[in-house]
């Protein structure tokens, strides 16, 4: 394992270096050593770049063989890997640009020089090997060079560190960004007016908020103290502060706030002064420094309204259900109550939250006598009564809660509830202080995240599929309909995956806009009236599937989906798992928006699979085995809850009602996978291969068959030993190896084989057999005894034979079989030959051919003239 890492306390030029130390080291993890200063956490907030960091956590210092190094050299600076350093078997690596360091750290590879930054080093390196950088990349190194070089006006700034921004500019570096997240520093005399603040800093709770209250006194005047008031708030990782200083004869007061319940401005009014809501400054000559600040905490005591607490809007008694209610039970409470979200309570504590939704569809699916806990989300958010009601806000508008339990601290008993209702409630006092905070695009736009990509879709596709694109928005903007994007194009563009087939879908008539789509492309369209759908067949030959948007619904579990028009939103939650939940919306005034309504995006950047709903596997059975090719192909995880769900619906055998054919093509993509055996692994670790048959892949010694058919695979690919093969067929034909007879006509019929493909699988696996016995019992072949056996085997047969065998002596025959025999046994000679040469057509033809086979295998004839000599001595008398 490679990991690359700064100091304990990383800025912008910290984290630029790690990214491009990253390209030179590809396989290498970014892990922080420490913490982040705050301008470098808001950058990560506020753009979420496309950088993956590890956690300290996640790395075995034992499994480090290279430790990389970045702006710093000061082994007393990196945190725990400094215990790496001098470590048999790790190679250090470093680039800094601090030159007068004590005691260095020794390195293997030291690039240190003489620059503004860091980030220009590493620059300097990428540009000298020719890598190409991300305008995202070029845009944080830009800003590692601005912080560390002010703003290239540093003493300590190089002609280096103007060249590299230079660079960076013309790789597409958003100076925009720049402008945002650097600051110039501050100068001597406003660092000591800070340090002074710092001494004299006081955080005080005023109803709920905390406010900093900070003094100092002035012997002569200090310019832009608005600035280091706001630097003090950064360092010191404020929300709220006011700084009193005291200048001659005259106090001045500066305010800032970062929190809604604190309007900085209504505050210095007191004190004649204002401005806005979180930045106003006041000054006053008719108090001292010590009336001023007690006159300060006197009208904040009185301005700042008091903060609800949960205890204040929550609701009780709770109406509530118990685990082991039926859901028949459960659905008659909220009906009677008219309620769409309950608590489910073991005992007085709650387990898990009910909805309406998940009850009338496990009822639709006949589950009405079902334990009410079999269906229940048991992962979610609770509160106490002591709390601030602002607490839960994220959890109802972010994570879509719908209600919070309230329990005891102590005890962990139900004491109350908080519902949506009685958020809106609380926000509808002042609805429009939230107009530009930090969830004003979920409560206007019906709780979705929306992130504008088109640049990022400039950067990441070709040119002809941005020109497709462009084209679908424009036809659908004269048809004056919506147009998006769905699916696995969006998910992989945001995984910076190759993926352009495209599914459009289309919040009007789908059908009609794709015959649009097709004029004005010159394409053929074939549409389906039943499913809304249509695809544009493409002059290059590529199609694009258009549908109308739809939602849908399971007349009974594992049944194909009935649908019905509908909407976006409602389009996307019937897909599969959240990240295939995402749209890019391709026309209107919000075109190349991404939109979010399931959370996605945190589900990509978290690396975990998860569904949409509680149901979900009930519904569609398959979605299991999709699950488990995501997790294994992304290197992702199935989130905890998902995973309860596939346990629950194999506990209640609903994978059982998958049809033959759809479970026979689930397990064919899989073992289409690039590592099928993993798949296969999780499989048997949720118990799914049952499905197929109950002693499919039962042991380990069936696990190490498909693990030595990838290793035949392996080997193919280098020899060439096959050309066309069906690398499924083989997989599924070492699965079942181990079963009998019986048990694979068993399987075969539960995978709804067809006639030909059963008799293909039991020809190949009794082939295989067979002659596996006879290999065994044979000490030495000649070539054409080896030719004999193998040639009517098909080729997944004979690869299947490599992988059972445990023979190095049989698996040398087959190598020889596939890259010698198959040539040496053509024969020159036909059967019109054999006429000409005076022999009657008939089975002697047959005896003929293999006779002249046997002697070419065995080298005892190599030409057409020697073929003729041995059929005239041999079957002529000549």
């Amino acid at each position: 394992m490679h990991v690359i890492t700064t100091h304990f306390s990383a800025d912008f030029d910290c984290m630029a270096a790690m990214v491009a130390a990253q390209k030179l080291y590809p396989e290498a993890k970014m892990v922080f050593s420490g913490s982040m200063e705050k301008p470098l956490q808001d950058y990560l907030k506020a753009l979420h770049p496309p950088f993956h960091f590890s956690r300290i956590k996640d790395v075995d210092l034992d499994q480090v063989t290279r430790l990389i190094v970045v702006d710093t050299q000061d082994p007393e600076r990196i945190g725990i890997f400094k215990n790496l350093l001098g470590k048999e078997g790790v190679e250090v690596h470093v680039y800094d640009h601090h030159m007068d360091v004590a005691n260095p750290l020794k390195a293997d590879r030291s690039v240190i020089r003489k620059r503004g930054s860091s980030a220009t080093i590493l620059c300097e390196e990428l540009t000298e090997r020719g890598v190409e950088l991300s305008p995202e990349e070029c845009t944080l190194m830009a800003l590692g060079v601005y912080q560390d070089t002010h703003s290239l006006i540093s003493v300590s700034t190089t002609p280096e560190d103007f060249y590299s921004v230079g660079r960076l500019v013309a790789g597409g570096a958003d100076l925009n960004t720049v402008a945002e997240f650097v600051e110039a520093r501050l100068n001597e005399e406003q660092l000591g007016v800070m340090n002074d603040l710092i001494k004299n800093l006081e955080i005080h709770n005023f109803n709920g908020v905390d406010v900093a209250l900070c003094t100092a006194t002035l012997d002569y005047y200090v310019g832009d103290l608005a600035v280091v008031v706001y630097r003090l708030m950064e360092l010191e990782n404020l929300n709220a502060a006011f700084a009193l200083i005291l200048l001659e004869s005259r106090v001045y007061l500066i305010g800032r706030s970062r929190t809604e319940e604190l309007n900085v401005a209504h505050i210095l009014r007191e004190f004649g002064g204002g401005g806005h809501t979180n930045a106003a400054a006041a000054s006053t000559r008719d108090l001292t420094l010590v009336q001023a600040r007690e006159k300060l905490m006197a009208v904040l005591n009185d301005k700042v309204e008091p903060l609800n607490r949960i205890k204040e809007v929550m609701h009780y008694p709770v109406i509530s259900v118990k685990a082991g209610d039926t859901l028949e039970q459960t659905e008659k409470k909220m009906t009677r109550f008219n309620l769409n979200t309950l608590p489910v309570l073991s005992g007085k504590k709650p387990v898990g939250i009910i909805t309406r939704q998940t009850v009338e569809k496990a009822l639709h699916h006949k589950m009405g006598r079902h334990k009410t806990e079999e269906v229940m989300a048991p992962e979610f958010a609770i509160t106490t009564p002591e709390a601030y009601f602002k607490t839960i806000i994220p959890t109802i508008i972010e994570d879509k809660q719908k209600v919070v339990p309230v329990v005891n601290p102590k005890n962990g008993n139900l004491v109350g509830i908080v519902s949506r209702g009685d958020l809106l409630r609380i926000l509808h006092q002042d609805l429009s202080r939230y107009s530009t905070g930090p969830y004003a695009s979920l409560l206007e736009r019906g709780e979705v995240a929306v992130k504008h990509v088109k640049s990022m879709m400039a950067e990441r596709l070709p040119k002809e599929v941005m020109s497709l694109l462009y084209t679908v928005a424009e036809v659908a903007d004269r048809q004056g309909v919506s147009a998006y994007v769905v699916g696995g194009f969006v998910r992989d563009l945001l995984l910076r995956i190759d993926n352009f087939d495209m599914d459009i879908v289309i919040e009007d008539d789908g059908i009609q806009f794709a015959k649009a789509l097709g004029k004005e492309l010159n394409a053929k369209v074939v549409s389906h009236q039943k499913f809304g759908t249509s695809v544009v067949c493409l002059p290059d030959g590529s199609k694009l599937d258009v549908a109308t948007a739809r939602t849908e619904y399971y007349k009974h579990p594992a049944a194909l989906p009935t649908v019905e028009m509908s909407s976006i939103k409602s389009d996307l939650f019937r897909r599969d798992f959240t990240f295939n939940s995402l749209a890019l919306k391709l026309n209107g005034q919000d075109a190349f928006t991404l939109l979010d309504f399931f959370n996605g995006q945190r589900d990509l950047k978290d690396k975990v699979v998860r569904v949409l709903h509680n149901l979900s596997f009930i519904e569609d059975p398959s979605r299991a085995f999709r699950a488990i090719r995501f997790e294994q192909r992304l290197g992702f995880r199935i989130g905890k809850q998902t995973e309860s769900f596939i346990k629950r619906a194999v506990k209640k055998k609903f994978i059982e009602k998958l049809s033959g054919a759809r479970l026979y093509n689930e397990l064919v993509l899989i073992l289409k996978e690039p590592n099928p055996l993993d798949c296969l692994r999780r499989m048997k670790e949720l118990d799914l291969l049952q499905f197929i048959h109950p002693k499919v892949l039962k042991h380990k010694k069936d696990f190490e068959v498909i693990e030595r058919v990838r290793e035949v695979f392996s080997l193919s690919r280098i020899v060439h030993l096959v050309q066309d093969c069906d690398e499924g067929h083989v997989y599924l034909l070492a699965m079942l190896y181990s079963l009998d007879g019986r048990e694979i006509s068993r399987a075969a019929t539960k995978l709804h084989l067809s006639q030909k493909h059963r008799r293909r699988v039991r020809e190949d696996l009794n082939y295989c057999k067979s002659r596996l016995k006879i290999f065994k019992n044979k000490n030495k072949l000649q070539p054409s005894e080896i030719y004999n056996l193998l040639s009517d085997l098909s080729p997944e047969a004979v690869l299947l034979l490599m992988a059972v065998s445990g023979s190095e002596q049989i698996n040398k025959y087959i190598v020889l079989f596939f890259t010698e025999y198959h040539d040496s046994a053509r024969l020159s000679l036909t059967g019109d030959d054999l006429i000409d040469m005076g022999i009657k057509p008939g089975p002697v033809f047959k005896t003929v051919f293999k006779t002249l086979r046997d002697a070419r295998l065995n080298g005892l004839i190599h030409s057409r003239e020697e073929e003729v000599a041995l059929v005239q001595n041999r079957f002529l008398g000549a």
